[in-house]
């Protein structure tokens, strides 16, 4: 059994190995130039914050990268399948260095947030390409191993960009964060351009079709609405109130008309016919919930280890640390399995149970745990997150047809961004749960009858995070005469805390085990061999004689 093939593939086979491997050194750094900025940005918010004002409006400095990257992802991916991924990924690049220039130059919140939202385009455009470019360069045999190494490259930046993002922040200044891109993508530019020359897509009569506009802004309100939701609900907004019901049904009805419009469309933005293969839908589901399991980690690791164990923000900065290292070894060794065995469901499987029982473990985490359990504990998720992440992508493009592969794979990483979304706001609203219903019998009488912009204060995790948060309060308790409840209070909410972050990383756990559950039931397709590959590209090379078009 094989991949179908059509007289759309590109025939990457044309490419020389020297050519495919400085091609995928370009997307390397493509990769670590868009997953980089996930978290270098942000160590130098606070500062932003203090230069620029506008702290009511912090959240959004991440939400507007987030929203614009994923509903550019679908976007690009299909769009792809029709142009080609090169100048897509050119473009990509100089839409993020835009954004990132005039990031550089913001002088107040509300540009920064626009900015943002420019970079994001970029982002998604990068992100989307990244994962689809390496099945245009190699055969589906070898895309287990450096679907493994980008892996590694996520696993790094994720590492470097707290380390990065604080040592500009306090020797350059804030705006050198935004800087530090442009060196980046330069250099993915000039590999792209020069050593990524592949053939444009050579759609056969009647799969054409033109771009779906209106399915997109269907799309991109859907998307819009529901991150709104996420965001707002529990914190602006109560989630039962006018508002949130209004995005949420809002969402609702824009979703159900994009998949009825989508149906009638020859090139849907999200193409949602792709989900009728088995081995599709369940590695999307998986995608799905795995990252909604993993942001449980990347959220709340460092928050524990700094509000509950009280590691310095540095020493929470490398919290993760041990989770990349994991992620970056099994990632690696994974793909290489891959390429040499062929097979990938085996692999998808023992990673989600191995995450799985992590994340219950990790649910285990006290006051008094020591710290080389906690450590070990980050290590074994990173070891089962690995290949989950690396190999699932290598899944779905092993299910897609040629001529759709862009589709396909921006599809997977539009359904692995909206798990994140709802993650994340679902593990805010259970947290926040926690600290409404048992902070105030934890408290000391005392401090239950402090005023109102006090008990605001007490019941912020700030207080466990942030020294001018803890003095401030400090400053206050002493002017009413008791410093001595800022022990007390603080301890208080560290006992709540861990409880919270416990039940966070249990239902993470949940998700990951019905993750475990889907990979089982995952089909595994026999991948192409070099051999065989090559046969089939010059088939359709001798089908498609005179229809052959420029390089993209």
């Amino acid at each position: 059994m094989s991949i179908p093939v059509s007289p759309a593939v590109q025939a990457h086979s044309s490419l020389g190995e020297r050519d495919k491997i400085m091609a995928f050194v370009g997307i390397l750094t493509v990769l670590f130039l868009s997953s980089l900025n996930l978290t270098v940005v942000g160590s130098a918010m606070p500062r932003v914050i203090s230069d620029l004002g506008g702290f009511h409006l912090y959240a959004w400095a991440f939400t507007a990268y987030s929203l614009a990257t994923t509903i550019t992802i679908p976007v690009v991916g299909t769009i792809s399948d029709r142009v080609g991924r090169r100048p897509l990924i050119l473009l990509g690049i100089a839409v993020f260095a835009l954004g990132s220039v005039g990031l550089g130059f913001a002088q107040n919140m509300e540009q920064l947030i626009i900015l943002r939202a420019v970079q994001g385009i970029g982002g998604g455009a990068l992100m989307a390409m990244s994962f689809t470019a390496i099945a245009d360069l190699f055969t589906p045999i070898e895309r287990g191993r450096y679907q493994g190494y980008t892996g590694a490259v996520w696993g790094v930046s994720s590492v470097v960009g707290p380390l990065v993002g604080g040592f500009l922040t306090d020797h350059l200044g804030w705006r050198s964060v935004f800087f530090v891109n442009l060196p980046f993508a330069l250099l993915a530019a000039y590999f792209i351009w020069r050593f990524f020359r592949l053939p444009k897509p050579v759609i056969a009569p009647g799969t054409g079709g033109s771009f779906d506009a209106l399915g997109a802004t269907l799309l991109a309100g859907s998307v819009t609405t529901l991150t709104l939701a996420m965001s707002w609900g529990g914190g602006t907004y109560p989630w039962i109130s006018a508002p949130i019901l209004g995005l949420l049904a809002g969402a609702l009805a824009l979703g159900m008309g994009y998949a009825f419009h989508s149906n009638r469309q020859a090139r849907p933005i999200l193409d949602l016919h792709l989900l009728k293969d088995r081995g599709i839908a369940i590695a999307s589901l998986a995608g799905f919930l795995v990252s909604a399991g993993m942001y449980a980690a990347i959220l709340y690791l460092p928050l524990y280890m700094q509000g509950v164990r009280g590691s310095s923000a540095s020493g929470s900065g490398l919290a993760l640390a041990p989770l990349m290292g994991g992620m970056i070894l099994t990632s690696t060794l994974s793909g290489q399995l891959v390429s040499r065995t062929g097979r990938y469901k085996k692999l998808i499987v023992a990673g989600a149970f191995v995450a799985a029982a992590a994340l219950v473990l990790a649910s285990t985490l006290s006051l008094t745990t020591p710290m080389w359990l906690a450590v070990g504990t980050m290590i074994l998720l990173g070891i089962g997150l690995g290949p989950v992440n690396s190999q699932l992508t290598l899944a779905v493009q092993n299910a897609s047809p040629r001529e759709k592969l862009g589709s396909a794979t921006s599809g997977n990483q539009f359904f692995r961004q909206i798990g994140g979304t709802l993650a994340v706001s679902l593990f805010g609203a259970l947290v926040n749960a926690q600290l409404a219903d048992k902070l105030g019998a934890q408290l000391p009488a005392a401090a239950r009858t402090l005023p109102a912009p006090l008990q605001d204060a007490i019941a912020s995790p700030n207080l466990l995070t942030s020294p001018e948060a803890s003095a401030q309060l400090g400053g206050a308790l002493a002017k009413l005469g008791q410093p001595e409840l800022l022990a007390q209070i603080t301890a208080a909410l560290r006992n709540v805390m861990v409880g919270a972050i416990d039940e966070v990383f249990l239902v993470s756990a949940i998700l990951v085990a019905l993750a475990f559950v889907a990979a089982l039931l995952l089909p595994e397709r026999p991948l192409l061999g070099r051999q065989t590959h090559t046969v089939e590209v010059n088939s359709v090379k001798s089908a498609g004689q005179g229809n052959a078009q420029a390089t993209d």
